[in-house]
């Protein structure tokens, strides 16, 4: 059975949301990294630099949570959570999935880290400052897009709304998705979904 390591509410929340979505079979393995489980040499063995998510199956052994996302849609084409390949709607899919990891999981890992996570003593305001301004272009981005659609791409939920969907989770933990109503509207739509309250409400 193929084998997810996690450590909620880390993106491996992304992945499993996939997996439940597609109501997928599989175990779980917890990483506990308040207990430095990480840094095990045994964990190093599945990912060098100690990080979740992992998904491995039986072929093959992957990171990162949105390419985890990505995977597990095309192993589940009837699913219809991905457009067609090689369609426009599938590039714009694409474009979405991929602006989640490059464009907003580092900006609100920095807002984390210097607003929350680290030490007062420690927090460098000039950081948290530059990745909230970030923050607020690429929002009001992705506002413009869901303004009048329900999803990124339009009336149907896809593996791009898991992938955003994450970072809007993430922002509502920094505290800075009020500011964005479109936003807060698109993420209250996901949050009703049965597959986000299975990964999101334990």
């Amino acid at each position: 059975m193929p084998k997810l390591f996690e450590f909620p509410p880390t993106r491996s929340n992304r992945a499993k949301w996939a997996l439940e979505e597609l109501h997928c079979d599989y175990s779980s393995e917890i990483i506990d990294f308040m207990k430095g489980q990480q840094q095990s040499e045994d964990y190093k063995t599945v990912h060098p630099l100690g990080h979740v998510p992992v998904y491995q199956t039986d072929h093959y052994t992957m990171h990162e949570s949105v390419a985890i996302v990505m995977q597990l849609i095309d192993e589940h084409p009837d699913a219809g959570l991905a457009p067609e390949p090689g369609t426009p709607e599938r590039a714009e899919y694409y474009q979405w999935c991929v602006f989640a990891s490059s464009e907003l999981d580092p900006i609100l890992f920095d807002i984390m880290k210097h607003t929350m996570h680290l030490p007062e003593e420690k927090r460098i305001r000039q950081i948290a400052e530059r990745a909230q301004r970030g923050f607020r272009a690429r929002a009001d981005m992705l506002s413009e897009v869901l303004v009048n659609r329900d999803y990124l791409l339009g009336s149907k939920f896809s593996g791009a709304d898991i992938a955003i969907g994450y970072c809007c989770n993430w922002a509502a933990y920094t505290k800075i998705l009020p500011d964005h109503p479109v936003l807060v509207d698109y993420y209250t739509r996901l949050q009703q979904r049965t597959a986000f309250q299975k990964v999101f409400s334990r």
